[in-house]
């Protein structure tokens, strides 16, 4: 059972480091940036809505990394075609991500503090990352 996040993740021949970060001003639940090769998610969700966050995150890193992001003219079947084929190397190259996506029902360490139906928030601001080592 997997209660952490992997804290890198594979995505072809690119490293991205996955990072927490405390809710903050901006009403997202994560971002994938592909100029830093950084995932950044919010600590305040529960484990099944960060599996699915992160598997989120992951497609868009996908999406730029394998190269759709610059055809001119996608149709359906050619983007799950290689969604699929890049998304089975990432859990194949990554068993500690593939491990925290599929264990939905396990308690993460982290979570909404207060209210379970608050929104999760976070920005990028001077500081723009929290380092988790835990």
């Amino acid at each position: 059972m997997s209660n952490t996040h992997p804290k890198k993740i594979k995505v072809g021949a690119v490293d991205y480091t996955v990072h927490l970060l405390e809710p903050k001003d901006v009403a997202q639940y994560g971002v994938c940036l592909y100029e830093h090769q950084r995932i950044y998610l919010s600590r305040n969700m529960l484990h099944q809505q960060a599996s699915d966050t992160l598997l989120h995150e992951v497609m868009h890193a996908i999406w730029n990394e394998s190269g759709l992001d610059h055809l001119p003219d996608l149709n359906e079947e050619t983007v799950i075609r290689t969604m699929a084929t890049w998304l089975r190397t990432v859990i194949v190259d990554n068993p500690d991500f593939a491990k925290f996506v599929l264990n939905a029902k396990s308690t993460w360490k982290y979570g909404p503090k207060g209210n379970p139906d608050a929104k999760a928030s976070w920005h990028l601001g001077s500081k723009d990352e929290e380092e988790d080592d835990e």
